[in-house]
């Protein structure tokens, strides 16, 4: 007869994580060749190497996920966060100072932030991780979205409708849960982009300053 070491997982519930990993990445799959399905004419000639390349991030995102399970219900069917959402969009409380505080102490490459975006009346938090830092100026580079004042303001035109925000548990959540206000009302919640899953499999959260470093490539 065969003893099972106390410390060895149990059939069942290997059985439930390989279940889960599978979950994840048929719905990432699905999820990314929707988006790439609609990829315009003019972004054509990228198209294979994006389709080459999404076994790694997705097999990446899903273990990244599992590994480091978030303070929130998991859709693993959907490849989804869930949790409350606020009526109003918590950006609303924050302010400059503590923002200015938090990237002062925090600001390196690497940390991952959220970014609020209000596009006419439509209001939901992106994901986005800083790859350069600018003490002197007090002013961060994201890698998706530009240069950003440690107070939170965007310094460039194309980036106007964003504003850097300080992480905390109800700004990633709504970050994380893909959260939209329209109106000022709650609005069905997006999908992440497989970049934005990513960086939130990562997010340490007890302490959003020190992001998990994830699995070497």
């Amino acid at each position: 007869m065969t003893m099972m070491h106390e410390n060895q997982p149990h059939f069942w519930q290997a059985t439930a994580a390989n279940q889960t990993y599978t979950e994840l990445c048929n719905a990432l799959y699905e999820r990314e060749l929707f988006r790439l399905a609609a990829t315009p004419s003019s972004e054509l000639a990228q198209l294979p190497k994006r389709i080459a390349s999404l076994p790694f991030y997705i097999r990446r995102a899903a273990s990244s996920i599992l590994q480091y399970p978030a303070n929130l219900a998991l859709d693993s069917q959907n490849a989804s966060w869930y949790g409350k959402q606020f009526k109003r969009c918590p950006a609303s409380k924050q302010a400059a100072d503590p923002i200015l505080a938090f990237y002062s102490k925090a600001a390196k490459p690497g940390l991952i932030v959220p970014l609020y975006c209000e596009d006419k009346t439509l209001e939901h938090i992106v994901l986005d991780s800083v790859d350069e830092v600018d003490v002197t100026e007090q002013r961060l580079h994201c890698n998706q979205y530009g240069w950003f004042s440690f107070s939170g303001m965007p310094l460039a035109e194309d980036n106007s409708k964003l504003f850097l925000l300080k992480p905390d548990k109800n700004i990633m959540t709504a970050a994380c849960c893909g959260h939209q206000w329209l109106n000022l009302q709650k609005k069905e919640p997006r999908l992440l982009t497989l970049r934005e899953l990513l960086l939130a499999s990562r997010l340490n959260w007890r302490n959003f300053a020190r992001p998990h470093l994830g699995q070497s490539s």
